[in-house]
């Protein structure tokens, strides 16, 4: 089947596994989990470049053909026909040149966002409502340290793949030359208003429209990173869509409200 590829990637923790809950109930949409594909394209680049047998007699249409098959067939299976492909750094120039090349096709990323305090909230919450797993975070934290929530917080923003990172990929979306590139949604209108915020989605994919529910929310994952992020509940999708998260002034110390407050640029 011949796949029309779009992106997701945004913020953790920002809604898009519920955004992606809602849009899978399309029969012609399939939106993956956190993807390796941006990382394996990238890789098998590299191996190009690096290659000395290439590089002596270089033909770009066949290493294009090759990437592009990568991707083909990771998702030959699929028999949805629009694939939105899941990874937080796809907005980066690199990953954005190297899709148009492949497809010749305006990409089109979805970002979820939201306030950068609201983000650590929710996975210190996670963390302490999960005290006997282990997290992929305390992992990191080799010693015994006074105030642990800070350290986690720390670690949350400033890890390989951390939020600053994945705000990093964002920062295109600054550019009014990207506006058609990014299109941002907010955990918060999300939320408030699903029905709006998808309609929106469609507008921007240019795609055609489909009557979505939004009561009795179901997340069909083949499978979940549950195991590898050692948080319970990481991924779970509540049938019908509320906030219900905890106010950052009640669970952040005021160092940290300090350290991430004001961040979001792509307001």
């Amino acid at each position: 089947m011949n796949h029309k590829y779009f992106f997701m990637g945004g913020l953790q923790r920002s809604g898009s596994t519920l955004l992606a809950a809602i849009l899978q109930q399309n029969p012609e949409i399939y939106v993956s989990e956190n993807s390796p594909i941006c990382d394996l394209t990238y890789k098998l680049n590299q191996l190009f470049d690096n290659n000395y047998q290439y590089n002596s007699c270089p033909f770009e249409n066949r290493r294009i053909n090759v990437v592009k098959s990568l991707i083909d067939n990771y998702y030959y299976d699929v028999s949805e026909s629009i694939i939105i492909d899941k990874f937080r750094s796809w907005g980066t120039h690199y990953n954005i040149s190297m899709i148009e090349a492949l497809y010749d096709q305006k990409v089109k990323i979805i970002c979820p966002v939201r306030s950068i305090t609201e983000i650590l909230t929710s996975w210190i919450t996670l963390f302490n409502k999960n005290k006997n797993h282990v997290s992929y975070i305390d992992k990191l934290i080799t010693e015994k340290v006074e105030n642990i929530d800070d350290v986690r917080c720390d670690l949350l923003m400033n890890m390989d793949g951390g939020i600053l990172h994945q705000m990093y990929a964002m920062d295109l979306c600054r550019n009014p030359s990207f506006n058609e590139v990014f299109h941002i949604v907010e955990y918060e209108d999300l939320i408030s208003n699903p029905s709006n915020e998808i309609e929106k989605i469609y507008d921007f994919l240019k795609i055609k429209k489909y009557t979505h529910k939004f009561n009795n929310i179901k997340f069909n994952a083949k499978s979940r990173d549950t195991d590898y992020f050692g948080t319970p509940g990481l991924h779970e999708v509540r049938k019908y869509i509320s906030k219900i998260s905890k106010d950052p002034n009640d669970v952040l110390s005021e160092t940290v409200l300090i350290k991430y407050s004001g961040l979001e640029f792509w307001r």
